[in-house]
C-alpha cells in the first residue's frame, strides 16, 4: 500500500501536463532536414511523463497512466499525419507506448520517496 503524503500533488500533476504540452507542441512543430532514426528519442519522450506521473501516483493507477500516454501518443501521431510537414508512422505510437511502459517502472525505485521528501520540505517552508 502506498504510504507517502502529498502535499502539492496537484502542483505536480500541473507540471507533468505542462510536459505533455511541450511534446505535443514539439512534435506538431516542423522539422528541417532528415531526423533519421528517431525512435530513440520517442522513447525517451514518453518515459520522462511516465516516470514524473509514475512517482505520485498510486501503484494502482499505473495503468492509467500507460493508457493515457498511449492514447496521447497516438493522437499525436495521427495529428502529425494530418500536417503536410509530418507524417503519421505506426513504429513512432510503438516507440512512445514503449517508453510509457518503461518509465512506470520508476514507481518503484527511491526516485518517488524523494519527490515525496521535496514536496514535504516545501510545505514545512510554507508553514
Amino acid at each position: 500500500m502506498d504510504t507517502l503524503v502529498w502535499h502539492f500533488r496537484n502542483l505536480w500533476f500541473a507540471c507533468g501536463f505542462a510536459l505533455l504540452l511541450l511534446i505535443a507542441i514539439g512534435s506538431l512543430m516542423p522539422v528541417s532536414g532528415d531526423v533519421g532514426n528517431d525512435k530513440l528519442a520517442h522513447v525517451i519522450m514518453y518515459a520522462v511523463p511516465a516516470i514524473w506521473f509514475s512517482l505520485i501516483v498510486e501503484r494502482r493507477s499505473l495503468w492509467r497512466i500507460l493508457i493515457g500516454l498511449v492514447a496521447f501518443g497516438s493522437l499525436i501521431e495521427f495529428l502529425q499525419g494530418l500536417t503536410d510537414y509530418r507524417t503519421m508512422e505506426f513504429a513512432d505510437a510503438v516507440a512512445n507506448g514503449l517508453g510509457a511502459l518503461l518509465g512506470l517502472f520508476f514507481h518503484f525505485t527511491p526516485l518517488r520517496q524523494w519527490l515525496s521528501e521535496i514536496d514535504n520540505r516545501i510545505y514545512k517552508l510554507r508553514q
